[in-house]
């Protein structure tokens, strides 16, 4: 039935809205209508009180009897104060004698005349008990239409009953100015109501707004455009879930590029030894390379194959590293160890460019709890840039010692250094300044990717610092248990 959240939204709060003001408009007519039923009892049980005394008032003493005094009531006095007290309360007045039987009227009577009507009658003995009487009806068959009516006994000296009156008004009246409140009322609830369900809308509208901008640069995010941000107003829920969307775009598009440059650089690290390959292979075999020259280029071939092999086995570490299947084997790990063998099976690139190597001999041993064959990996990666980026006859510096519950490695190297623009990057993966193109020919750009999340998976952090024309010195630290 509802297609959106708008829709639905709206419609709960509308109808929520609209149940409350029919709610409050039932409630006020009742409770209206109750206190107006209660008003008008009481004013015309006061009014009676009032006409029974005046009409006591105009009785006299006609004669007596025995130690009796007869009273009769002197309707020539009487009927005139009665005509002025009914319209005073716009009511029809009776009074009637002990028995019943209807003496005098007063008021509206609908052209009949009620004198000497014994309806009453059987009225009459509820007014004698109860003392007073007040009731909504047509008061035992007397009036054709229900009216409210009450009645008092008309007592003379505390003690003779000498009839009652009757005050009564029409219901009708009531029923209409009940009505007409109501009218009124439901105008204004209406009224009320309109200007509330406008304010819903804009508000729904308001809060809906960024859901649907949110859908749309969801859209956008599975078409591959990144670059959509949801606008985000406030601090509640919403706004939260815009700011984490915008985030997951800024991530979306960093992992895209990541994916793109990746790509790329896999595609020429690949093609690049495959031509290589492919030609030096054609020409001998098609006679091109003659046959004492054979040696040399086959040579060239297994470089490259080996080129290959390295950057197989680094795709390797990459895939296990991006899904999360690296798992460390701790167990005791002595890194100044691992740094020694490193050395010596470099020793011969060490000789070769007639470099010099300080600090390792003033190395005690540095035993840590971390994967062994990761870790000979990372310092086998630190010591082979340092090689490669050496000048030649320079000078290689290794410091490792362990404080404070962690074991730090410095390895630092003449040279020229790394540009200050290019240090931020330096352990993204692929990435290889171009200061180091010509000196590492064979490389792929893997290496400190590889060696800094190594680091991080054993709970440690690398750095790097660097002065253009002097060094470069990497140092990274690892919890020791």
């Amino acid at each position: 039935m509802f297609k959106s959240v708008f829709s639905k939204y709206l419609s709960i709060i509308t109808s929520v809205v609209l149940v409350g003001f029919l709610a409050m408009t039932l409630m006020q007519m009742v409770l209206t209508a109750n206190a107006m039923a209660d008003e008008k009892k009481t004013l015309l049980l006061e009014n009676v009180e009032n006409i029974a005394q005046h009409t006591a008032l105009s009785a006299t003493a006609t004669q007596i009897r025995g130690n009796t005094v007869v009273y009769q009531l002197d309707e020539s006095r009487l009927s005139p104060i009665l005509k002025m007290l009914s319209e005073a309360i716009d009511a029809t007045v009776l009074v009637t004698n002990a028995e019943g039987r209807i003496l005098l009227t007063a008021g509206d009577t609908g052209g009949r005349s009620y004198v000497g009507d014994t309806t009453l009658q059987k009225v009459v003995p509820k007014v004698r008990s109860q003392g007073q009487y007040y009731e909504v009806g047509t008061l035992g068959g007397l009036y054709s239409r229900r009216r409210y009516t009450a009645a008092v006994p008309v007592v003379i000296n505390d003690q003779v009953v000498l009839g009652y009156v009757f005050a009564s008004s029409p219901a009708d009246a009531f029923a209409q100015t009940v009505k007409s409140n109501f009218r009124i009322y439901l105008l204004s609830v209406l009224g009320a109501l309109l200007f509330s369900m406008a304010f819903v809308w804009l508000m729904t509208d308001r809060f809906v707004r960024p859901l649907r901008q949110m859908a749309a640069a969801t859209r956008s995010f599975a078409q591959g455009d990144f670059s959509v941000r949801v606008k985000v107003r406030g601090k509640d829920e919403v706004a939260e879930l815009g700011h984490a969307l915008n985030n997951m775009a800024v991530s979306l598009s960093s992992v895209e590029t990541m994916r793109r440059s990746f790509v790329a650089n896999v595609s020429h690290e690949l093609k690049t030894p495959m031509t290589t390959i492919a030609g030096f292979m054609d020409g001998m075999l098609d006679g091109t390379i003659p046959p004492e020259r054979q040696r040399h280029y086959m040579s060239i071939v297994s470089e490259e194959v080996k080129r290959l092999s390295r950057l197989v086995r680094s795709m390797l570490e990459l895939s296990r590293i991006d899904s999360s299947e690296m798992k460390l084997n701790r167990v005791p790990v002595d890194l100044t160890e691992i740094m020694c063998s490193v050395l010596v099976s470099s020793e011969q690139r060490i000789e070769q460019k007639n470099l010099s190597i300080t600090g390792i001999e003033d190395c005690g041993k540095v035993e840590v709890q971390g994967d062994y064959d990761l870790m000979n990996q990372v310092l086998y990666n630190l010591l082979d840039n340092a090689i490669k980026f050496t000048n030649e006859g320079g000078c290689i510096d290794i410091r490792l010692h362990a404080a404070d519950g962690r074991a730090y490695v410095t390895v630092r190297n003449t040279g020229d250094g790394i540009p200050a623009a290019e240090m931020p990057r330096i352990f993204e993966r692929f990435y290889k300044s171009d200061r180091s193109r010509g000196l590492d020919k064979n490389g792929v750009g893997l290496g400190l990717y590889i060696v800094h999340t190594v680091i991080r998976l054993h709970g440690g952090e690398i750095g790097v610092r660097s002065v253009e024309g002097e060094f470069t010195e990497f140092s990274f630290w690892i919890p020791i248990a």
